[in-house]
């Protein structure tokens, strides 16, 4: 009967999870088209690259997503879920915090409520993905963990400086509550890199992997042909964003499929 269970819960968790990197799917290829009722879920008008930056994230997070149903590497589900409580429970105190000024386009009392919710679903979850062993604990190349540490601390300061709305720190020019929110998404996506620098296990990795090429697969040739027209205050941003791409692009291929001791095997699943 237990075994029964186990199996009826392992079968419906990995439907849930291909279900949600789908309808996640769903919604990047929505931003990218700019499909109305796609665009209409951020709360106001925006430019083109931005909404190509959020599918961008869209499919950063279904991929591993679809990843971790289809492999059943459940304690994976760690790093997303720290991702996502960070950036809810600073996104919800910014809220609270700029509740005036963004009372203009939101409903404040439930983007707060969302915040709130989000952050206690994603501290459940982590909670109850810390009781799941990984199925693959092979250790990670140092070069590979150390660059997770890198885009950590590159996105702790991207994070802060867009919160703070320093100018210039983005390859194109940003709205102040844009600027918020893009900040509160790479402090958790901070947290999510530190995540995989501490556990520095294959299985917690893999999905990280996928996601770097899913985002910058969306989002590598836009930033490039933005490269004619941006403007020379966002130079130096738009050449360093351009970079951290491609070295987190080539890093993917080389670990997911040329590294004899990390590349992806299809029976591993």
């Amino acid at each position: 009967m237990n075994e029964q269970l186990h199996f009826m819960s392992s079968v419906l968790a990995r439907g849930l999870l291909m279900a949600v990197g789908f309808v996640l799917l769903l919604l990047c290829v929505g931003f990218i088209a700019q499909w109305s009722w796609v665009v209409a879920l951020w709360p106001w008008p925006d430019s083109r690259l931005s909404y190509r930056f959020l599918a961008a994230i869209m499919a950063a997070i279904a991929v591993p997503i679809l990843w971790i149903g289809w492999s059943q590497e459940i304690a994976a589900v760690k790093a997303g879920a720290l991702d996502f409580a960070v950036n809810y429970t600073l996104l919800g105190v910014l809220v609270w915090w700029f509740r005036e000024e963004l009372s203009e386009w939101v409903s404040v009392p439930m983007l707060i409520s969302i915040c709130v919710l989000a952050v206690l679903l994603n501290a459940w979850l982590y909670v109850r993905a810390r009781q799941v062993p990984f199925s693959d604990n092979r250790p990670v190349p140092a070069l590979l963990s150390g660059s997770f540490l890198l885009f950590a601390l590159v996105l702790i300061a991207v994070g802060i400086a867009l919160i703070m709305d320093y100018p210039g720190i983005f390859p194109w020019p940003l709205s102040a509550q844009t600027a918020v929110v893009f900040g509160c998404i790479a402090l958790g996506a901070a947290a999510y890199f530190i995540h995989g620098f501490v556990v520095a296990v294959q299985g917690n990795i893999r999905g990280q992997l996928l996601g770097f090429l899913a985002y910058d697969a969306i989002l590598l040739m836009p930033l490039w042909e933005h490269g004619r027209n941006v403007a020379p205050e966002h130079q130096l941003s738009w050449m360093v964003y351009l970079g951290v791409l491609v070295y987190s692009a080539v890093l993917a291929v080389y670990y997911l499929f040329i590294h004899p001791q990390t590349r992806f095997r299809w029976e591993q699943a």
